[in-house]
């Protein structure tokens, strides 16, 4: 596959032993790339050390932003002089500009819009995703998009999860031709999770309730109130799990006390992947109801694990999920619908067994070799 070994530093905001999925990407990203030979380096932020086999730069969270910045900068001239290819995953401020200090090959994946994100967590704009990418903003959201936009068009490869991020990063003003799609891939669980029934009475749900899980950070698009509104609408027997944490966690807590619904909404926090996955098993119904979403890794997961999806049909998600088919899809903001599917799913055993059969076949197209033969491609490293 590979003609050369290659120099390549990867550049990511986190890393283990942090938990989420930037981390585990990256982390197994080094990790095939050393073992086939190339040499690895990773600069991420961070102060817990855990050893690889390949240095591991790490830049404290605890230092003031500006100081934050000015160090991450000065640590890739030191570490990633050596690198001929330098594969940003985060940070991307400090890696454009000593990359392009050092004349280096940017290859930068891309996975959301961070200007809208942070604009709407600190409530800068009201618009949807799409609607920000054309309409004027105040001064202060403005300049982030134009860095976002700049930093972009800076790499020499992009690499977004979805054929909607594609368009949205074509937007900003970065050539088509140098916009890569590759999808994610699922990594399957290697250890065995305890029994259904198991977890089940570990969360005090016994097997005559019906249990809805949903795994996100914590934030507005995420669409989570809208699920603890729904439960009083529902059957005493559905519970909902919520796994993540995030700004919106008080907002949300608040809301189940206020619809007496607290025993049957259960904020979980963040935990780890192994223990998130035992959740999801012991689930029924995983839902996903969120107004942005670049490519749902989640969703994978969801379908490798045997558990029915439903999501909204916006941005990448029906990239992934053919209604009917390997899940369901509804329209974001229509409450009514979003409660029928769900009862349709809970109750109709013949629906979710195909859902959960065809989930399981799709996720077979989505594997770490093929994920890792493009991304090989678009370093610029593969025959």
């Amino acid at each position: 596959m590979v003609n050369t070994p290659a120099n390549i530093c990867l550049i990511t905001g986190i890393f283990p032993p942090d938990i989420g999925g930037p981390a585990t990407y990256v982390s197994r990203l080094a990790t095939s790339l050393h073992q086939q030979g190339h040499k690895v380096c990773v600069v991420t932020l961070g102060d817990a050390q855990q050893p690889f086999s390949f240095p591991v730069r790490r830049v404290s969270r605890h230092l003031p932003l500006p100081l934050r910045l000015l160090s991450l900068f000065f640590t890739l001239l030191r570490y990633g002089r050596s690198h001929c290819i330098w594969y940003i995953n985060g940070l991307e401020l400090p890696a454009v500009l000593a990359g392009k200090l050092l004349r280096k090959r940017l290859v930068m994946k891309i996975v959301g819009d961070y200007a809208w994100e942070r604009s709407m967590n600190a409530g800068l704009t009201t618009d949807g995703i799409d609607d920000f990418q054309v309409k004027t903003q105040g001064r202060q959201v403005e300049l982030h998009k134009n860095v976002r936009a700049w930093l972009a068009r800076q790499a020499d490869k992009t690499i977004t999860p979805s054929r909607y991020l594609k368009t949205l990063v074509h937007g900003w003003g970065v050539p088509e031709h140098r916009i890569q799609v590759i999808y994610n891939a699922v990594e399957f669980c290697s250890e065995n999770l305890p029994p259904k029934a198991e977890i089940r009475a570990q969360l005090g749900v016994s097997s005559e309730d019906h249990l809805l899980i949903t795994v996100g950070r914590l934030v507005a698009w995420k669409g989570i109130h809208q699920l603890i509104q729904l439960l009083p609408q529902l059957e005493e027997s559905v519970k909902l799990l919520i796994v993540g944490d995030g700004p919106e966690k008080n907002r949300l807590t608040e809301l189940a006390q206020n619809l007496s619904v607290c025993h049957r909404a259960r904020f979980l926090g963040k935990v780890s992947r192994n223990q998130g996955f035992a959740y999801m098993k012991a689930s029924d119904v995983f839902v996903l109801n969120t107004a942005y979403e670049g490519f749902s890794h989640v969703l994978l997961e969801a379908m490798m694990l045997g558990i029915p999806v439903i999501t909204t049909s916006v941005c990448g998600n029906p990239e992934l999920v053919i209604t009917e088919k390997n899940g369901i899809l509804v329209q974001h903001g229509n409450i009514a619908e979003l409660q029928e599917q769900l009862e349709r799913v809970l109750y109709d055993s013949e629906l979710r067994k195909r859902l959960i059969d065809e989930g399981k076949c799709t996720i077979q197209r989505f594997s770490w070799k093929t994920l890792l033969r493009e991304t090989l491609q678009a370093l610029d490293m593969a025959d």
